[in-house]
């Protein structure tokens, strides 16, 4: 039996180390997560009322802090994980593990049971599970919670009270620490789409070999005689019409479902003319400057000098790979947008694009991003920008060239 408790725990505690990192990894992702159960909930509880519920306004209100929450989510998993793991403080640990388990375990069976959030986030962005078996994977660790309290008795601290008081203390502090690095500093370990060295066109074309590039759907005719109903397929309906059942309406299910690429909502228009801008930031085969900002009204400014300095720099600039574009993309409207730019002198215009697209791709607000084409070479968070934008397209150009040369090589020695 100690054996086995051992066992457990350890295998509990490396999971929960594990998941919390991950998330911690990226916590405006998470956040984004947690907003999904937020409407969800919000939905659910005004439900048919003309007015906002106490509780529909309370899940409502909880968005404001879901980058809070998220944080303190992620953090304590993680700091739960390494206390499993020393066996520190058990019957704190043990109850705090399992009031977190029991709590995941009832959000991931109800977004299984209604289908709401499809996927939980248990991971992040690194490993994407569909809701039942994220259920599945929280019975589990449920059952585990279960026999670690029953064979509690077994629990040997790895190290004396004192010396791991000291101990935990450290892990939490570092834990916390890393969370807030990687919201400030975009994530450590990039498991987006956009990452450095992807090529966002390759990717919204790409469909793995053996998948479809989109859904099979069987379309299903539900037709009414008198009070009854029927649910027929396409090649039944005319049988059934023959025979007096008449037309009521009409549904599809989904019987194969084809390849969903990461990067399927990209889009950028400009809102006052109305033009598709999409095609020509794809096909554009030089440097190009991308500033994200979802909501421009809460950006951070504090370094809007910089991005002022590097417009006024990379904007229309001309090298090797052609003329140098900058982009600047949000989803706030465009009056807003014109006011901005005005106040603060802006030496380039924001255009629009979907709000989606834009969370994914800056996880703060603002984030910068330089392409080569469609391909990510760069990307800063807003919260520390480079200074120099000479310097930043010096370098970008050197590395392009030095790759360039290495291609040359291997193409010579063929």
């Amino acid at each position: 039996m100690q054996r086995l408790f051992s066992v457990i725990r350890i295998l509990m505690g490396a999971l929960f180390v594990f998941s919390g990192m991950v998330k911690l990894n990226d916590p405006s992702g998470f956040a984004l997560k947690l907003d999904e159960y937020f409407d969800v909930f919000s939905a659910v509880f005004s439900a048919g009322e003309t007015t906002p519920t106490t509780a529909a306004a309370f899940f409502k209100a909880l968005k404001e802090y879901s980058l809070v929450l998220s944080g303190f989510f992620c953090a304590l998993e993680v700091v739960l994980g390494f206390a499993l793991l020393l066996g520190w403080k058990f019957s704190i640990t043990l109850g705090l593990t399992a009031s977190l388990v029991v709590f995941f375990t009832f959000l991931t069976w109800y977004s299984a049971f209604y289908n709401k959030v499809t996927d939980c986030g248990c991971f992040g962005d690194f490993i994407k599970l569909k809701p039942w078996h994220s259920f599945y994977k929280d019975v589990v660790l449920s059952v585990l919670t279960a026999v670690l309290f029953g064979l509690r008795k077994y629990n040997v601290p790895f190290f004396s009270s004192p010396f791991g008081n000291k101990t935990m203390v450290l892990l939490s502090a570092l834990t916390v620490s890393f969370g807030i690095y990687c919201y400030h500093f975009l994530p450590v370990w990039d498991f987006l789409p956009y990452k450095i060295g992807n090529n966002i066109q390759e990717i919204m074309t790409y469909v793995p070999p053996g998948q479809r590039a989109s859904d099979s759907i069987e379309l299903r005719w539900i037709l009414k005689k008198g009070n009854d109903s029927v649910t027929v397929s396409t090649a039944e309906y005319t049988k059934y019409s023959e025979a007096g059942w008449v037309y009521s309406r009409r549904d599809q299910r989904v019987v194969i479902e084809g390849y969903k690429s990461p990067i399927h909502d990209f889009s950028i228009v400009d809102a006052n003319t109305g033009q598709d801008l999409k095609d020509s930031f794809l096909n554009h085969k030089g440097l190009q400057f991308v500033l994200v900002v979802p909501y421009l009204d809460k950006m951070d400014t504090s370094q809007l000098q910089q991005l002022i300095n590097l417009g006024s720099y990379a904007y229309g600039n001309y090298n090797q790979y052609g003329k140098t574009k900058f982009w600047a993309l949000t989803a706030t409207g465009p009056e807003f947008c014109t006011q901005f730019a005005d106040r603060h002198k802006l030496p380039f215009k924001f255009v629009q694009a979907d709000q989606k697209m834009l969370l994914t791709m800056a996880r703060y607000n603002p984030t910068l991003y330089l392409f080569k084409g469609a391909m990510v070479l760069n990307k800063w968070s807003g919260y520390w920008l480079p200074d120099d934008p000479k310097e930043v397209m010096g370098e970008a150009l050197a590395e392009l060239k030095s790759e360039y040369l290495v291609f040359l090589r291997k193409d010579q020695n063929k």
